[in-house]
């Protein structure tokens, strides 16, 4: 209600849109130049079996993206997986600027306890690998659990899985933890509920690996936060995955649990490979560097100065 009393007509409204909101609705009915930062919206699909409003809420964004294109200056993503997305919703100007990863939060430290857990692990030979993302279907946690119940029964391991992120639903994580105890590994799962950012460090410096299954993702920002610490990737090729990990992690074509165990085992055992894919992951952080993605940033801007009339626009 105060915007539209004090709008002025050269006025620019930036928009990201990741979830449902009234805002899109809202902007569908304005004049002033509007930019589009899109985030990513995961299908419907992976939220139909668990809970049926939160699979309606990914709908209407999805047809919320959809009306805003022919309103839209210029729409900026994070991913040639996002950008085909818009292309084929109808938007015309778009443009690639990478996540702006600004690696600073991990340095506040890291948490004693945490530290004093995986140590402990690790003298008794049991591997620690991590995946970090909320639990939630697309995110593929039910096959990771699978994954690490084959890779301990081919290689005679006791290896432990480390899943750092809060539930999506009260129903999902009750099945994770049925697939666990069903499987034997309820004692290898270790569900952390949620992390400081002091703790989040921790599992990135003393796990072995991240070990990711997602089935969706715009981007993945974990891959980032797994290289600037040194840690292994293994990843399962889906949606924009290989696009964000490059050369920097070892990419699994086949989801299962078979397949997904012998990367497992290789990525923790190889000594060349994982001398190898530390100087990928440097030079991938390199082109990700908040540096480059900000340039990125100012060219997207600057290509459409004139449209967008950014006084002073000059980088």
């Amino acid at each position: 209600t105060n915007y539209t009393r004090e709008n002025k007509p050269d006025d620019i409204l930036i928009y990201h849109l990741a979830a449902p909101s009234a805002i899109a609705d809202f902007l569908s009915s304005r004049n002033e130049t509007l930019l589009i930062v899109y985030q990513n919206i995961t299908p419907a699909r992976f939220f139909e079996p668990w809970d049926q409003v939160a699979a309606a809420g990914q709908i209407w964004a999805r047809a919320q993206l959809s009306r805003l294109a022919t309103r839209t200056t210029l729409a900026l993503t994070v991913s040639e997986y996002n950008q085909q997305e818009l292309i084929e919703l109808g938007y015309g100007k778009t443009a690639i600027v990478p996540i702006l990863f600004d690696a600073d939060i991990f340095a506040s430290g890291s948490d004693t306890n945490v530290d004093s857990m995986l140590q402990e692990n690790s003298r008794k030979g049991r591997t620690n690998f991590l995946f970090v993302g909320r639990l939630v279907p697309n995110k593929a946690q039910h096959n990771l659990i699978v994954a690490l119940s084959a890779y301990n029964h081919m290689y005679s391991k006791d290896a432990v899985l480390h899943l750092v992120g809060r539930p999506f639903s009260k129903e999902y994580l009750q099945l994770l933890k049925d697939i666990a105890k069903n499987l034997g590994v309820e004692h290898n799962v270790n569900f952390t509920m949620g992390v400081t950012t002091e703790e989040l460090s921790s599992y990135y410096k003393a796990c072995d690996a991240l070990v990711c299954l997602s089935e969706h993702e715009g981007f993945c920002v974990p891959l980032l936060e797994a290289m600037h610490n040194d840690l292994p990737i293994t990843a399962y090729d889906s949606s924009a995955i290989s696009e964000t990990l490059g050369n920097a992690g070892l990419l699994i074509s086949k989801n299962d649990p078979v397949t997904t165990a012998v990367a497992m085992h290789k990525i923790t055992s190889d000594t060349t490979l994982r001398g190898f894919l530390k100087d990928q992951m440097a030079k991938r952080l390199e082109e990700l560097s908040l540096e480059n993605s900000r340039n990125k940033l100012y060219e997207a801007l600057a290509e459409l100065e004139p449209a967008l009339k950014i006084p002073g626009m000059v980088r």
